[in-house]
């Protein structure tokens, strides 16, 4: 996919599954239609580790672990870019272990988050799925219009500034 197709797809996906625009986002709706993905926090992931997601063949279902150390805007954002790829690259997840950046977590079919890592081509996109999906761009246009300020706009998405930050720029509405 494109990024623009991926981008369309994200907001479609995040309309879907939460009409209404709440935040922070209702990421149980998800997993309530989808019975094959599991959303878990935890404290036993390595410190540098953010997010995994993996294939359970035994169950046939996808896992979501987001360690919970981490601040509510980056476990938010963490667990929107894990669903970008489990939206976005199920056949990978699914096969032989793919690593961004240490064997933290040594476990075949498993996509690794890690803080301070080089993107991958499937790390860019689900940071693009991630960004899209959390600040569709009609609803970030619109709180940039009332508020003007970088710092209430991550918060009214419960995103980091830096990720607001990058969103505006992305829809041109800040330099």
């Amino acid at each position: 996919m494109t990024p623009e197709e991926i981008r369309n797809y994200a907001e479609q996906l995040s309309k879907q599954y939460n009409p209404e625009g709440f935040s922070p986002y209702p990421f149980e709706n998800i997993q309530r239609d989808k019975k094959d993905l599991k959303i878990l926090l935890t404290e036993k992931l390595p410190d540098s580790v953010s997010g995994v997601i993996g294939f359970l063949p035994e169950e046939s279902a996808f896992v979501i672990l987001v360690n919970k150390t981490k601040p509510s805007t980056r476990s938010n954002f963490t667990i929107a870019h894990e669903l970008g790829h489990y939206f976005l690259h199920q056949d990978e997840i699914k096969k032989e272990m793919i690593v961004d950046g240490d064997n933290v977590l040594d476990r075949a079919g498993m996509l690794y988050r890690q803080d301070n890592v080089l993107s991958t081509k499937l790390e860019t996109e689900a940071n693009n799925f991630a960004a899209s999906f959390l600040m569709p761009a009609d609803l970030v246009k619109k709180a940039w219009e009332k508020l003007k300020d970088v710092e209430e706009c991550a918060q009214v998405f419960n995103v980091s500034v830096e990720a607001i930050t990058i969103r505006l720029s992305r829809l041109g509405l800040v330099i």
